[in-house]
């Protein structure tokens, strides 16, 4: 019995997502698929369109077997240790045979070679990458131009094919799980799968491959959807109520107002934190406060995170704190599928607690492992005030969240 997993956040689900699901099923003729998926909170550091129980129902009910949660210290960090710590968790459970990924490239040879220079840092690599960095170039920007000099130097890949492969949101995430899986000496074999439709950031709605992107700018214009998710996702999409980033600007301001020095949030440099308590009399949204803070150092993807972590309170002492202790212990099941005995194998091999009932879990934790489902709590409790808020609708508190099972 063979085992995929799929690190994910459907923000929301769609068919790009469930051809994923299917093609490497096929592929790997596996029988299990478990999800490692974001909650409320995604990596571009913006809130997740819909509520996490929603998007695991859309999962459950196309290939998924389990959802099991990523922190939303993780879920809303950069690239790497994004990947890292799903990475990370799919290996705790010491049950999965695959990790499946799509990117964007059709070089798909090439993401190997990618990943040893990273993980080797020849020292030309190095130099160049320094001299980028002193340079005032953002650190992605200057990995990939060090990246294209080392290899142009070296004749180990075209660098027209390298800065394509580099400029896509995905590409660059499966460099980041190839890197983790030799990190950690995984035995889980990586499956990368060419991703068909429009690309990562495209608003384009001709294709029935939309992405997540194109989609939650549909929505929020009140364009039709249907033609680009599942049919079985159709009415829960209809009967639910979307949240943007701009829904928690009263909330980020008020944090903004009471604070001066904001270089112990996660990720966030001194330079950074002096422009943002210059320029935070000027705060009237988030949307319009990231435009003013970008920059050719600061990606609007990174100045997002940033903010994300101001706004959740996720400092740098807490992140390396539990990256040091490996990451986490635990794990939160959202959904399942009651037919399957996926799960049952997980909570036998795992060296992860399973969260199943919350409540219970939450009152024995203690110290490290209280302290990251107290940051959990915190946000979920943030995204459902704003949208009780916003639709004067009642949602459950994460302890009283009902685990989805169909």
């Amino acid at each position: 019995m063979k085992t995929i997993g799929i690190i994910a956040e459907f923000n929301p689900f769609h068919n790009g997502h469930k051809y994923l699901i299917e093609k490497a099923k096929k592929i790997t003729h596996a029988d299990n698929v478990v999800i490692i998926c974001s909650g409320n909170f995604v990596q571009r550091g913006t809130p997740a369109i819909f509520d996490k129980s929603i998007r695991t129902t859309a999962a459950l009910q196309n290939g998924a077997d389990v959802v099991l949660e990523l922190p939303v210290i993780y879920s809303t960090a950069s690239a790497e240790t994004f990947a890292h710590a799903a990475v990370r968790l799919l290996d705790k459970l010491n049950c999965v045979d695959y990790l499946c990924f799509g990117c964007e490239t059709e070089n798909i040879k090439a993401l190997p070679i990618i990943t040893n220079i990273l993980l080797t840092e020849p020292e030309d690599y190095k130099n160049m990458l320094a001299v980028y960095l002193k340079n005032g170039f953002s650190y992605p920007k200057a990995r990939a131009k060090a990246l294209t000099d080392y290899c142009n130097e070296n004749n180990i890949l075209d660098g027209y094919m390298l800065n394509q492969i580099l400029e896509k949101a995905n590409n660059i995430l499966a460099i980041e799980y190839l890197k983790a899986l030799k990190k950690f000496h995984s035995k889980i074999k990586p499956l990368a799968i060419k991703r068909v439709g429009s690309s990562y950031n495209s608003d384009n709605l001709d294709d029935k491959f939309a992405s997540a992107t194109g989609i939650r700018k549909a929505l929020n214009s009140n364009q039709a959807i249907n033609n680009f998710i599942p049919k079985n996702c159709i009415d829960i999409y209809e009967d639910t109520n979307y949240i943007e980033l701009n829904d928690f600007s009263t909330i980020l301001g008020y944090q903004l107002i009471k604070t001066n020095d904001f270089s112990n949030y996660y990720d966030l440099s001194e330079d950074l934190s002096n422009r943002i308590k210059n320029l935070k009399s000027n705060y009237f949204n988030i949307e319009s406060f990231i435009e003013e803070l970008h920059s050719k150092n600061y990606t609007y993807s990174g100045i997002s995170r940033v903010l994300s972590h101001i706004l959740l309170n996720i400092t740098a002492n807490d992140m390396a704190q539990f990256i040091s202790n490996d990451f986490f212990d635990f794990v939160r099941v959202l959904g399942f599928k009651k037919e399957n005995n996926i799960l049952t194998k997980i909570k036998e091999n795992s060296s992860l607690d399973i969260i199943s009932k919350f409540s219970t879990y939450y009152n024995n934790s203690t110290n490290e492992t209280r302290k990251m489902l107290d940051i959990n709590i915190r946000a979920d409790e943030l995204y459902r005030m704003v949208y009780m808020n916003k639709y004067g609708k009642m949602i459950p508190t994460e302890f009283e969240r009902q685990i989805c099972i169909i």
